[in-house]
C-alpha cells in the first residue's frame, strides 16, 4: 500500500512537472564577437530542456583552426520547482585570416526531432582587439582542460612554485579565495540588486562548483551564461589576481526584512611544482606543459573554498500615500491603451491592448484593472512579454490584450485605465493613466460572435457557467470514478507487489542456501537485486528509485561512509584513498547524475532502463576488481 501512495504522489508530481516543462531550445553563441587575427574565440552550441540527444553536427569551420574541442558540458538546474537540463559543445577556434565571418547553423537531432541553431558572426581585425582575455583562458579553473596548456603566459605569477618549508594549504588560502559582492546594501521590496560571486586566484587549478547559492525570498534572473570561461585581472590588497565570475544575478526582493544571500562552495584541485625541480630545469617556465613535468616534481592539493554570507536589508514599501489599486510595481513606467478597431459590429469582438513599458520589476507586473462600461462583457486577458532581462533593472514592455463584446449598437467610450507604481529614485508613489477611447458599434446580423484573442467564445463561456452551476454533481461523478479506479489499481498493485516480493525472497533464499552468507553480505554481493526485479517488471518509476537507493547503499558500505554523509566530495576522496582510477570515479559520478535526473522525469523506455542497469552493474564489478 505504501508503494501505491508513492505512485499517486509521483503521478501528481510528474503531471505538475510536465505542465511546467520548457520547450527544447538549440542555440549558438560566440565569445567575444570581435577578435584580432592571432586571438581566439569560443563557440558554444547549447541544447536546453532535451531528454534524449542523438547527435549534434557542428557547423563548417573551414575558415578557422580548432584549438580545442569539441568539449562537452552538461548540467541540471532547478528554479521555482521547474527542472531544466542543458548540454553544450564548446570549441576554441582561431581565425585563419582577418575579415567578417558568418558561422552557419549547426544541426541537432533531439527528442526525435531536428533542430537548427542560429548563425553567429565574428569580426576579425588585423590588430589585437583587447576583447580576448576570456577566450584565451584555456586554463580556466572551471574547465576540465589541462591547467598548464596556454597559448601565451597570462601573467608572471609564480605562486604555483612550492618552496621548501612552505605550507601548501596556507599558500592556497593566501592566493585563492571567493568574494561575494552586492551593488547596494539596502533596497526596497521589488527593487533590483545585483549580486556577483567571484573566484580570485594566482594558482594553477581545476575547480568545480559543489554548492550553488540559494536566494530564498527573491525573484532571480541570471546575468551570465553558464560556464563562461572569461576572466579579468583585478588588484586586491595590493596584489593582482585572475578573477573568474562564478555567478552573477539580479535579485528582486519579494518581502521585507534582513534577508541572507546564499553561499557558494568551490572544490579546487590545485597543482604546485616543487621549487627544486624548477631550479634544475630553468627553461621549464618557457614551455610549461604537464607532460614535461615528472610526477615526483608535482604536488597536488584539494581544498574547498566558500564565500562569506551576505545580509541585505530590504525595506518595506511605505504605507503613506499608497494608492488603493497599487499592485507591487516598482520602477519607472509608462502606460498606453490601443483599440484594434474603433468601428465594428455586434457580430464581432473588440480587442483592447494595455501596454506598460519602462524599467523595473516588469516580470512581476499583473494586468491592470479596467472599469468596463455597462453593455460590455470582457474576457480574461492574454499577456505578451517583450523584456530585456540582461539589463538592470529589467526593461521592455508588457502587453495585456483584453477581448470584449458589445451586445447593442451605439457609441461607446472606454474610460482611462490607471496604473500605480513606486519610483525608487524619487522614493514615492506615482499614478499614470491612459486616455479615454471613443468607438462605435454597428448593428450586426446576430450571428455568433467570434473573439479574435486566444479566449473562449461567449457560447463557450455560457457552457462553463452551466458546468460550474452543476459542479457538485460533476465533482461527485468524477470522485466516484476516481475511487473505483484507485481500488482497481490498488488491487492490481498489491498482486504485482506480492509476485515481486515472492520473486525477491526466492532469490535471497536460494542465494543463502548456496553460499550461506548473511544478509549484509548479500547486499554487497548482489546490490542491484531489487532494481533488477523492477527492471523485469518494466516499472520505470520504481526502478530508478530503487537503483538510486541500491547504488548509494552499496557505496556507503563499500567506502565505509554513513548514508547521510555520502556526497560527491566524500565519495571521490574515498575512491582516491582506495586507489580507484579517476576514470572510474568520473563514470560513477556521471551514472549517479543520470539516475537522479531520471527520478524527475522517469521514462518508460525499457532499453534505456536496461542500459542504465548494465552500466551500474559494470561499474560495481570494476570497483570490486580495483578494491578486492
Amino acid at each position: 500500500m505504501r508503494t501505491f501512495f508513492q505512485k499517486i504522489f509521483l503521478l501528481f508530481f510528474l503531471a505538475a512537472s510536465y505542465c511546467a516543462q520548457a520547450q527544447v531550445k538549440f542555440s549558438a553563441s560566440i565569445t567575444p564577437s570581435e577578435i584580432g587575427k592571432d586571438e581566439y574565440a569560443q563557440l558554444k552550441l547549447l541544447v536546453e530542456n532535451a531528454n534524449d540527444i542523438q547527435q549534434i553536427v557542428p557547423p563548417d569551420l573551414k575558415n578557422f583552426i580548432i584549438i580545442s574541442g569539441p568539449n562537452q558540458e552538461s548540467g541540471i538546474t532547478m528554479m521555482n520547482g521547474v527542472v531544466k537540463k542543458y548540454f553544450a559543445l564548446n570549441f576554441v577556434i582561431k581565425p585563419k585570416s582577418s575579415g567578417n565571418f558568418t558561422i552557419p547553423s549547426a544541426l541537432a537531432k533531439v527528442d526525435a526531432g531536428d533542430y537548427k541553431s542560429n548563425p553567429v558572426t565574428l569580426r576579425v581585425t588585423t590588430k589585437p582587439s583587447g576583447n580576448n582575455s576570456g577566450a584565451r583562458s584555456f586554463s580556466s579553473p572551471f574547465s576540465s582542460m589541462d591547467p598548464f596548456v596556454e597559448s601565451a603566459p597570462r601573467a608572471s605569477y609564480s605562486d604555483f612554485i612550492l618552496r621548501k618549508g612552505e605550507n601548501a594549504v596556507d599558500k592556497i588560502k593566501k592566493n585563492m579565495f571567493i568574494k561575494a559582492a552586492v551593488d547596494k546594501k539596502s533596497c526596497y521590496v521589488g527593487e533590483p540588486v545585483v549580486v556577483v560571486y567571484k573566484l580570485y586566484t594566482r594558482l594553477k587549478s581545476e575547480s568545480n562548483m559543489i554548492k550553488n547559492p540559494s536566494f530564498n525570498g527573491f525573484s532571480v534572473l541570471d546575468l551570465q551564461q553558464p560556464n563562461d570561461l572569461s576572466y579579468q585581472t583585478e588588484k586586491f590588497a595590493g596584489r593582482e589576481y585572475h578573477v573568474y565570475i562564478i555567478r552573477k544575478v539580479q535579485l528582486y526582493p519579494l518581502l521585507p526584512g534582513n534577508l541572507e544571500l546564499g553561499i557558494v562552495e568551490i572544490e579546487n584541485s590545485v597543482h604546485f611544482i616543487k621549487a627544486e625541480y624548477v631550479n634544475q630545469q630553468p627553461d621549464i617556465m618557457n614551455d610549461f606543459t604537464e607532460e614535461l613535468i615528472p610526477a615526483e616534481a608535482m604536488e597536488d592539493r584539494k581544498i574547498t573554498l566558500q564565500s562569506k554570507p551576505l545580509q541585505l536589508l530590504v525595506k518595506p514599501l511605505p504605507d503613506i500615500n499608497k494608492p488603493t489599486h497599487f499592485k507591487g510595481a516598482v520602477g519607472d513606467f509608462g502606460i498606453e491603451a490601443k483599440l484594434e478597431k474603433k468601428n465594428f459590429s455586434t457580430d464581432d469582438a473588440g480587442r483592447l491592448a494595455i501596454i506598460i513599458s519602462g524599467e523595473g520589476n516588469l516580470q512581476l507586473i499583473n494586468a491592470p484593472e479596467i472599469n468596463w462600461p455597462a453593455g460590455m462583457e470582457a474576457f480574461d486577458s492574454k499577456t505578451t512579454d517583450d523584456l530585456y532581462k540582461g539589463t538592470v533593472p529589467v526593461s521592455g514592455r508588457k502587453i495585456f490584450e483584453f477581448p470584449f463584446i458589445v451586445s447593442k449598437a451605439g457609441a461607446y467610450s472606454l474610460p482611462a485605465v490607471s496604473f500605480s507604481f513606486f519610483d525608487t529614485r524619487a522614493a514615492k508613489y506615482k499614478t499614470i493613466s491612459t486616455t479615454a477611447i471613443e468607438f462605435t458599434v454597428n448593428k450586426g446580423t446576430a450571428k455568433p460572435k467570434k473573439i479574435m484573442a486566444d479566449t473562449d467564445s461567449k457560447t463557450h463561456a455560457n457552457y462553463l457557467t452551466q458546468f460550474f452551476s452543476n459542479r457538485l454533481r460533476v465533482v461527485s461523478l468524477f470522485a466516484v470514478l476516481i475511487i473505483l479506479g484507485l481500488i482497481i489499481w490498488a488491487k492490481k498493485d498489491a498482486k504485482n507487489e506480492k509476485k515481486l516480493m515472492d520473486s525477491v525472497q526466492l532469490k535471497q533464499v536460494s542465494s543463502a542456501d548456496e553460499k550461506s552468507v548473511p544478509e549484509s553480505s548479500l547486499s554487497i554481493k548482489a546490490p542491484l537485486i531489487l532494481a533488477e526485479a523492477y527492471l523485469q517488471q518494466e516499472d520505470s518509476s520504481l526502478f530508478y528509485t530503487q537503483l538510486n537507493t541500491d547504488i548509494k547503499n552499496y557505496l556507503s558500505k563499500k567506502l565505509s561512509i554513513l548514508p547521510d554523509q555520502l556526497n560527491k566530495k566524500n565519495m571521490t576522496e574515498q575512491l582516491d584513498a582506495n586507489a580507484v582510477p579517476n576514470s572510474i570515479s568520473l563514470q560513477l559520478q556521471d551514472l549517479i547524475d543520470d539516475i537522479e535526473w531520471q527520478l524527475y522525469t522517469p521514462s518508460v523506455d525499457h532499453s534505456r532502463m536496461k542500459a542504465m542497469y548494465v552500466k551500474a552493474n559494470d561499474l560495481i564489478q570494476l570497483l570490486e576488481a580495483c578494491t578486492g
